[in-house]
């Protein structure tokens, strides 16, 4: 792992320094992000490419405003590293159509047909968007002023669980009672919605959950409360033990914190890569074939583009845009 580790991270720096370099974004947290595609698909950033992915989004007649907002970057960056980014385009925006049936339509729907697109098999991904719709009423139920659009995403992911949704329900209000007085009620609702995807006990997994975020405040971390508890709880549905994981993160982050680009980036760690590590470490575990099988991987991959979401989610409604000269 750690010799995997090494060479995300490289790639990882490599992407980053690119993307500063040659094409300004307009918030700080999107280069991480963008940069993170890039080392999920074993790919260097490319202007051309990625400048001509743009302009597929703003120039195509079927596009509707929702891509060309935030997230337009990342979905270039998905589009940049594909084979045939027309026809992965074709693939968004039919996904979007269904999306749109059933729930109401915002810059989310944009974001999430591309993520269901890249975990999901051809052929089913309606089904599963109808049980997410009433994965999506049902938490409406439990929990009416926390769950809202941001949600949307979480619901749809859920619905690729082999588990009923009376249980995934209930796996999620019980992650939540025990983990309500460690954050604030929205974080921890993502959390929860994030744990929800493992098959192991609420109990078992919280304590993880809570045993990984209590060791690191202990060694002195300066560790955010928003995205970051989501990328936090996708590692620690892991099989990896806490001590591995705790390895893994302290290999990455003093890697990491030996390059001044990192930590230049101000709205994703101002004093600490820990976030940029985490990111790192869905993809190491997502692609190792010993995290179990199958079914076990995809939940892995499931979380990991709920944490990438959320990451968006809070750029989009929080993070002042950049101005560029």
């Amino acid at each position: 792992m750690k010799e995997l580790l090494e060479t995300l991270c490289d790639k990882y720096l490599l992407n980053l320094g690119l993307f500063t370099d040659f094409y300004p974004l307009e918030r700080d947290i999107l280069y991480p992000v963008c940069a993170n595609v890039y080392c999920a698909s074993d790919a260097v950033f490319e202007l051309d490419k990625f400048s001509n992915s743009m302009e597929l989004i703003k120039e195509n007649p079927k596009m509707l405003s929702s891509f060309r907002s935030t997230v337009r970057p990342l979905i270039a960056s998905w589009l940049s590293v594909s084979g045939d980014p027309k026809s992965e385009m074709e693939r968004y925006l039919e996904c979007y159509d269904l999306l749109k049936k059933y729930f109401t339509n915002s810059e989310h729907l944009a974001l999430l047909s591309v993520l269901l697109v890249r975990i999901a098999p051809t052929g089913n991904i309606e089904e599963r968007i109808m049980r997410g719709r009433q994965i999506y009423d049902r938490m409406k139920k439990e929990h009416r002023i926390l769950t809202t659009k941001e949600d949307v995403a979480f619901a749809v992911m859920l619905a690729y669980s082999e588990k009923s949704d009376d249980d995934l329900i209930e796996d999620m209000e019980a992650c939540f009672k025990l983990l309500k007085h460690s954050a604030d009620n929205n974080s921890i609702q993502t959390v929860s919605h994030v744990l929800a995807m493992a098959h192991s006990t609420p109990e078992d997994k919280c304590a993880k959950f809570c045993e990984l975020y209590d060791s690191m405040i202990k060694k002195g971390r300066k560790y955010g409360k928003l995205y970051e508890l989501a990328m936090l709880a996708a590692l620690s549905i892991t099989k990896f033990s806490s001590e591995e994981i705790l390895s893994d993160i302290s290999d990455s982050e003093t890697f990491l914190a030996q390059h001044k680009s990192v930590g230049d980036l101000s709205e994703f760690g101002r004093s600490e890569p820990i976030s940029h590590a985490f990111l790192l470490l869905t993809i190491a575990y997502s692609s190792d074939e010993n995290v179990g099988g199958e079914q076990e991987r995809r939940t892995l991959l499931a979380a990991r583009q709920a944490t990438l979401y959320s990451v968006l989610v809070y750029s989009m409604m929080t993070v002042a845009p950049l101005i560029h000269q």
